[in-house]
């Protein structure tokens, strides 16, 4: 199950906004929003999660979406409600208009159904004491990552183990964990973390012991706040074994180091199957890291309306540093403190009126060169554009 496109007559403040999820007739897998603060990227996943929310119910909302099924879901699907919580060979009839009838019949059920997984930019991380070794997990089709569904994370990885070593008894319990431990592991391998899941604790309350290169061994609880937002958030979607599914992610950036943030649209892209991704972020880091064709930027019009701008009307980020995509993408001005932007501005005003000799300028143009030095890119070109203007007023008076 994927989103084709998304139209969003009221949300929120969001009027007639449209947004494509295909690229030469291809859906897209993933797409990050970009935009400024209250451009509406947040409110875009909420209005998808929305939708999805009211269809459950039968309400009629603002929002229109379309959706493509897998082949197996086609056969199957019907009243969505019916189908992600009945899971019954049923028929269904129902009059929704008298203009039409719409008539649906479901023959046979998927072993994995798809999910709607949405994770909210903030989350409590409560402190974990116990967990169980017999985790149930119930199917639902919306699923939340909050404090409830993250409290669950040490219970699941204890459960994961105690499963696998019911499956192969005839190997040996360390191997086993060793493999679950890696299945884990694997999913951040490319972010050369230094921290790694190890091990259970032996104390009866089967939390999950984490190691670093040092040898030192902690507790979940013990994480730093990046790596609680790392592991916590992904392990919970993780948990929920998502496939097929729509996984929405605000602000992913949150907590974490840059070289993280450059490679975590990676990780999320490793769990699961066959999953559409989308991602609201500010963080220059992650642009650079997609292509043009999966970033949508959400920016507002000479009127103030939100405008949505596709990957052919952008930069392409891939690869760049972050200075460019924050100035051609993001539409920063610049990546200096403004404090001395505005300084390179006046005393490049200045340099433009050929009031370069007088004692303001020198003043506040030394003062300039104090804090930034010498070999500053911009104080260079400005120090280029005095001495050809020099050159050039010498020339004339010579003529």
């Amino acid at each position: 199950m994927k989103i084709k496109n998304l139209h969003i007559k009221e949300f929120k403040g969001l009027r007639d906004i449209s947004i494509n999820f295909e690229k030469n007739d291809e859906l897209l897998d993933l797409l990050v929003l970009a935009g400024s603060n209250g451009s509406g990227k947040t409110r875009v996943l909420e209005s998808i999660l929305k939708y999805f929310q009211d269809y459950l119910d039968y309400k009629q909302n603002n929002i229109e979406v379309g959706i493509f099924y897998e082949e197996k879901e086609k056969n199957c699907i019907s009243n969505v409600q019916n189908f992600f919580y009945g899971l019954k060979n049923f028929s269904y009839h129902e009059v929704n208009n008298p203009l039409y009838e719409i008539h649906i019949e479901i023959k046979n059920k998927l072993d994995i159904l798809p999910k709607i997984i949405y994770v909210p930019t903030e989350i409590n991380f409560q402190k974990m004491n116990v967990a169980s070794t017999t985790l149930v997990q119930e199917y639902k089709f919306i699923n939340i990552v909050n404090t409830n569904l993250i409290k669950d994370i040490p219970s699941y990885i204890a459960t994961k183990m105690i499963s696998a070593m019911l499956k192969n008894k005839n190997e040996k319990v360390g191997d086993v964990q060793k493999k679950v431990f890696n299945e884990i592991n694997e999913i951040f391998e490319n972010l050369s973390i230094d921290v790694k899941v190890e091990d259970i604790s032996q104390d009866g309350r089967n939390i999950t012991l984490f190691t670093n290169s040092s040898g030192d061994e902690f507790d979940i609880n013990e994480l730093s706040s990046g790596e609680k937002q790392l592991f916590l958030r992904t392990l919970a979607i993780k948990m929920l074994n998502p496939e097929n599914s729509i996984i929405l992610i605000d602000e992913p950036e949150l907590s974490l180091h840059p070289r993280w943030q450059q490679r975590i649209v990676d990780v999320y892209r490793k769990i699961g199957k066959n999953n559409q991704i989308i991602i609201a972020t500010h963080s220059p880091h992650i642009l650079g890291s997609v292509k043009k064709e999966n970033i949508m930027l959400l920016d507002k019009d000479d009127e103030g309306k939100i405008v949505v701008k596709t990957g052919d009307e952008l930069y392409d980020s891939y690869g760049q540093p972050t200075e460019r995509i924050l100035e051609d993408i993001m539409g920063l001005k610049t990546t200096r403190n403004q404090e001395i932007f505005d300084k390179l501005e006046k005393i490049r005003e200045m340099v433009n009126e050929d009031k370069y000799e007088t004692d303001d300028f020198k003043k506040e143009y030394g003062d300039l060169k104090e804090i930034l030095g010498t070999m500053d890119e911009d104080i260079m070109l400005i120090d280029m554009e005095i001495q050809i203007r020099r050159k050039g007023l010498k020339n004339v008076k010579n003529k």
